[in-house]
C-alpha cells in the first residue's frame, strides 16, 4: 500500500465539523497505513484556519490506481469532481437532512439538500464501494437498490478530545445552577425549539436554579436562530444562554461545566456530540430517531415523543435521582469501553481489501 494514495472530497473543511473530523481521522488511519493521502474542498468553503490541512478542489486530480472517498451530505461540486474522477471510487455517506426541515426557514439551503439527494442514486452509482456512518444511512442506499452497503461508523478520535477545557468558559458559568447543555449545529432538524419549551417547564416548575446552554453557530440558519431567540423571550426565560460555535476547547469547557446533555433532535444520521458527552462524562439524554439509537449503543437514556412537562420530567430524573444517574452512568462508561476497544484501522483495511481488485 506504500505507493497507494487516497484522496479524500468533502462539501466543506472547518475545525469542529464531523465530517472535517472523520476526514482527518481517515487521513490520520492512512498514515499510519504508509498511504499518501489528502483532503481537497471548494477553496471557498475551506475555513481559514484550516487552509493548511485540506487542499483546493481546484487541485485535486487522481490517478487510475488511486482510491478517491466522497464524503456525501450536501450538495456541492465535489459531486461532478467525483462521479468524473479517474481511480477507484467510494461513496462515504453522511446523511441528507430532509429539505421539509429548512422550508420554513432558508429555501436556499432545503433547494440544495432536496437536489443532494436527487443526486444521491448516480453517485452511489458511480462508486466501486458505498459505505455509511450508519446503519441508518446504509439502509437508506439499500432502498434506492445498492445492497452491497457496508457500515463504517463515524471514527471518535479520543486524543482529539482531550483538551484543557477553556478557563474563561469555566468562569462564566461557574454559578452554582443546574446546567443543560445541547451542542450541534442550530439546524431546524434539530428541534431546539422543543428543548426550550421543556425548560420552561424545568425551570419554571422543577427547578429555577437552571439554566439552558446552547452551543452552535447562530450562521447555519440565522432565520431559525431567530426564530429560537424569540421563543426563549416570549417564554421570559433569562437563563436560555446562546453560546455561538465553539473551538474544541470551548466544548470541553461546556462539556465540563454540564449536569446533562440533551438533544430533541427529529433527524440524525448517528450525531457525534452523544459520544462527545458521555467521553466528558455527561448523562446523556436523546431522542430514540435515525442514527442516534447507534450512536448511543444501550447507554444513556432514548425518549420517544414526549411533551414538555413529560421531558422537563425526565431531565429532572436524570439530574436529580442518584439511583437513576448512577445506572445512566454506568451504561455510558461501558459504551466508551466498547468504542475505546475498536480497530479502525483493521476496520479501515477490512474495507478497502475489495477494491484492490478493481484496478
Amino acid at each position: 500500500m506504500k505507493n497507494l494514495t487516497i484522496h479524500q472530497l468533502v462539501s466543506g473543511f472547518a475545525l469542529g465539523d464531523a465530517i472535517s473530523s472523520e476526514a482527518l481521522s481517515i487521513k490520520d488511519i492512512c498514515t499510519r497505513m504508509g498511504i499518501t493521502s489528502f483532503i481537497y474542498a471548494p477553496a471557498t468553503r475551506i475555513s481559514p484556519d484550516m487552509v493548511h490541512v485540506a487542499r483546493r478542489m481546484e487541485d485535486f486530480a487522481a490517478g487510475p490506481d488511486d482510491i478517491v472517498i466522497y464524503h456525501h451530505s450536501i450538495l456541492s461540486e465535489a459531486t461532478d469532481t467525483y462521479i468524473t474522477s479517474s481511480g477507484r471510487k467510494v461513496l462515504l455517506y453522511h446523511n441528507i437532512t430532509p429539505a421539509g426541515f429548512f422550508n420554513p426557514f432558508d429555501s436556499e439551503v432545503a433547494t440544495q439538500l432536496r437536489t443532494a439527494r436527487d443526486d444521491l442514486k448516480r453517485i452511489a452509482a458511480a462508486a466501486d464501494a458505498r459505505w455509511a456512518v450508519s446503519r441508518y444511512d446504509a439502509l437508506e442506499l439499500d432502498a434506492l437498490g445498492f445492497k452491497d452497503v457496508r457500515v463504517f461508523p463515524l471514527i471518535f478520535n479520543i486524543p482529539q478530545y482531550t483538551v484543557a477545557p477553556d478557563p474563561s468558559i469555566l468562569g462564566k458559568f461557574s454559578a452554582d445552577l443546574t446546567n443543560i447543555l445541547c451542542v450541534g449545529r442550530l439546524a431546524p432538524n434539530k428541534c431546539i425549539e422543543e428543548l426550550i419549551l421543556a425548560f420552561a417547564w424545568y425551570n419554571k416548575s422543577i427547578d429555577p436554579f437552571s439554566r439552558l446552554i446552547i452551543v452552535g453557530s447562530k450562521q447555519t440558519v440565522p432565520a431559525y436562530y431567530a426564530m429560537l431567540r424569540m421563543l426563549a423571550g416570549e417564554l421570559d426565560l433569562a437563563n436560555v444562554c446562546f453560546e455561538d460555535f465553539a473551538s474544541p476547547v470551548g466544548v470541553a469547557a461546556y462539556y465540563r461545566v454540564a449536569d446533562v446533555f440533551v438533544s430533541v433532535s427529529r433527524h440524525e444520521g448517528y450525531c457525534l456530540p452523544l459520544i462527545e458527552a458521555m467521553h466528558s462524562s455527561v448523562p446523556v439524554i436523546a431522542r430514540a430517531i435515525g442514527g442516534m439509537p447507534e450512536a448511543m449503543d444501550g447507554a444513556g437514556v432514548l425518549f420517544d415523543d414526549m411533551n414538555p412537562c413529560e421531558l422537563a420530567e425526565l431531565i429532572h430524573d436524570v439530574v436529580s435521582n442518584p439511583m437513576i444517574r448512577n445506572e445512566v452512568m454506568v451504561s455510558q462508561a461501558k459504551r466508551m469501553e466498547r468504542l475505546a476497544s475498536r480497530s479502525v484501522d483493521n476496520e479501515f483495511k477490512e474495507l478497502l481489501s475489495p477494491l484492490f481488485g478493481k484496478q
